[in-house]
């Protein structure tokens, strides 16, 4: 079985599986961690892109998150636009910050990138509690909860509903990044991330590609996170823009496997279930949920760094290395004899 096609059965294969647990899990707070699982994979993914596709390291994805949500949220809360329609205008404008955002610090390589953008975050939080008459400042964005069906508000009084929506999301931003890998722009992402002055010697326009990397990356945030506002009736400051919590994308993504077609979605239906087991196990600490990102992106770095599922194509090459070997030893000793 060749490379493309065991890509396509792993696909199909994890739809299937994340379906049937939807439709089988009775469990109510598993159904949300999943979902939250889901949903935050669509984040992971977006970093992906930016990370194992162009080779920058984003800090920024799950402000990209913040911003979408807040975004359609406001539109609700002050204009009365329903949320579903409201997502289409929250999508463009995060496209639009996050290009304006890459044209600025897309000019910057390697860790400079990385840390402009992780003040980026920082200053957001902080815009966020000072514009409080429209965010909700430190007690964030809160949506009134309806038992009655509202499809245009996104209100559904089933959760299992909210875990499908989540899947849904992440099948679109794992389409939009098959997209990329297997187009001519994501072929010269690729290049701008192998080498970028090489790239640009050839005639690729290494600012303008990044930056629409850019953009397309803060789109599928942004569609996560407005529909995390619907599924949880809530935005704030520390889900957003949280220090800790811009790891959270960065760390599922190493350990999926960045560069992967899958790596952020494996990486968060890994992380989450684990942190949500160590908070049933050990209550509410404050810090936990960072010990733990820093924790496993310590461990997967030193250990794994390419992650699980270059982990896993590691062992397979191996193998097939081997079954070649002992094929041509066996053509030998036929010859031989």
């Amino acid at each position: 079985m060749n490379a493309t096609l065991w890509k396509r059965v792993a696909i199909i294969g994890a739809i299937v599986v994340l379906v049937l647990i939807g439709a089988l899990l009775q469990q109510t707070f598993w159904i949300r961690v999943l979902t939250l699982g889901l949903l935050f994979s669509a984040v992971a993914q977006s970093w992906n892109l930016m990370a194992g596709y162009a080779g920058q390291w984003s800090l920024a994805q799950l402000a990209f998150f913040g911003v979408g949500a807040y975004a359609a949220g406001i539109l609700q809360q002050t204009f009365g636009i329903p949320l579903l329609i409201g997502l289409i205008p929250a999508i463009l404008l995060t496209a639009l910050f996050a290009a304006g955002i890459g044209y600025i610090t897309l000019r910057l390589r390697g860790h400079y990138f990385s840390v402009v953008t992780f003040f980026l975050v920082v200053a957001l939080f902080e815009l966020v509690r000072y514009f409080a008459d429209y965010t909700g400042g430190q007690y964030g964005l809160n949506l009134p909860f309806s038992r009655e069906v509202n499809v245009l508000g996104l209100q559904f009084p089933q959760t299992r509903v909210y875990y499908f929506l989540a899947l849904g999301v992440a099948i679109i931003a794992t389409f939009v990044l098959w997209w990329v890998a297997n187009s001519k722009f994501g072929l010269k992402l690729r290049a701008i991330r192998d080498d970028q002055d090489a790239a640009a010697a050839l005639g690729v326009r290494v600012l303008s590609y990044k930056v629409i990397a850019m953009a397309i990356s803060g789109a599928m945030a942004a569609l996560a996170g407005v529909f995390y506002l619907a599924t949880y009736k809530l935005m704030d400051a520390d889900t957003a823009f949280g220090v800790h919590a811009s790891l959270d994308p960065v760390t599922a993504g190493i350990l999926g496997g960045a560069g992967q077609l899958l790596g952020g979605v494996l990486g968060e239906l890994i992380l989450q279930p684990v942190i949500a087991q160590v908070n049933q196990a050990a209550g509410s600490i404050p810090g936990l949920a960072a010990m733990i990102h820093g924790l496993i992106l310590m461990l997967v770095i030193l250990f794994l760094p390419k992650g699980i599922i270059g982990l896993v194509k590691k062992i397979r090459d191996n193998r097939n290395s081997r079954a070649i070997a002992a094929m041509k030893a066996a053509e030998a000793a036929e010859v031989k004899a």
